[in-house]
């Protein structure tokens, strides 16, 4: 998937809450967030290790959150977030994944993302980073 274009903006999302829901946003619902911070703990676990299909599971810790500003930035003041999922490594098709992620803590704006944590099913396709 290329040729597309975000004008300066990533999404960078965080397991168990939807995405843009920890984003920072003006009057017109556009998002604002310039600054972010994101911590991740992933441990896997092999199931197989055949070459035409690598398959492992995996927990998640994860924390984050998008700011406007430098000044506004609190490391302690980030969502929380756990869950489990499953990892393939096919070599036809590259990495695929499924990952069921629980978001603890509110969301900045409730109102404009109703049940945004909570139970969430993330899918994914290709390397992160």
């Amino acid at each position: 998937m290329t040729g597309y274009s975000f004008y300066g903006r990533e999404i960078i999302s965080l397991r168990g809450y939807t995405n843009q829901s920890l984003t920072p946003t003006a009057a017109n619902g556009a998002p604002i967030g310039n600054l972010y911070s994101k911590l991740t703990f992933e441990v896997r676990y092999p199931i197989s290790l055949n070459q035409q299909a690598t398959i492992y599971g995996l927990a998640f810790l994860e924390s984050g959150r998008a700011w406007n500003r430098l000044k506004e930035f609190n490391p302690f003041r980030m969502n929380r977030a756990a869950g489990v999922g499953l990892r393939a490594n096919l070599p036809m098709f590259g990495l695929l994944g499924i990952d069921w992620g629980y978001g603890f803590d509110e969301v900045p704006d409730p109102s404009r993302f109703t049940n945004a944590n909570k139970s969430q099913i993330h899918f994914v396709i290709g390397q992160q980073f």
